[in-house]
């Protein structure tokens, strides 16, 4: 291994004027196919994404995604697909289909959470008063809210979490549990 900067890393570490276009999303492979293309799945928001889980499907439901931001600070989010859950699309045949239907259209929400535990799902949109008329930043678009669904969840006061990494759906039941890893910045009084 060649640990020195060279002019590749040099390059990649300094210019920013790409990383819009590539860090932070969901990306979905067909894992089965050696000629599958890698989707991008800009719904799913933009975030330090460490892992998405699908709810408990049912039939004639949407489907639901948690996921977690790993980054001290940040929040848990959950996208709701536009289409109903259909067992038949679960085909071998139509992978990367299957997520085109269910994953490139819904809606976007973040968790706001109160002291009691109890929470409430909050929609990052401009139909969502709060977003549209956020003070600190002016959304253009709702790509722009998927695009920085950070300053989304900023806007509508969601909880801030440390490090939400691993996400796992009980089968059973549906519940959700999320892994809070680390924030050494957070200091209990």
């Amino acid at each position: 291994w060649n640990t020195s900067v060279t002019f590749f890393f040099f390059f990649f570490s300094d210019d920013y004027r790409h990383e819009v276009n590539g860090q932070g999303y969901m990306t979905e492979i067909d894992p089965y196919s050696a000629t599958s293309v890698v989707k991008k799945r800009t719904s799913l928001g933009r975030m330090a994404h460490e892992s998405a889980a699908f709810g408990k499907p049912v039939a004639g439901k949407p489907l639901a995604v948690y996921m977690g931001d790993d980054s001290r600070n940040e929040y848990i989010y959950k996208f709701v697909s536009t289409q109903n859950w259909d067992a038949a699309d679960a085909s071998p045949a139509s992978r990367i289909s299957t997520g085109d239907k269910y994953l490139d259209a819904g809606r976007l929400y973040v968790a706001k959470f109160a002291a009691d535990g109890t929470g409430e799902w909050l929609e990052l949109s401009l139909a969502n008063a709060t977003v549209a008329g956020y003070a600190n930043y002016a959304f253009a678009d709702e790509g722009d809210v998927a695009l920085h669904s950070r300053i989304a969840g900023d806007a509508v006061g969601a909880t801030k979490m440390d490090r939400p990494e691993w996400c796992g759906v009980n089968p059973v039941t549906g519940e959700i549990y999320f892994t809070l890893t680390n924030n050494s910045n957070r200091r209990l009084g």
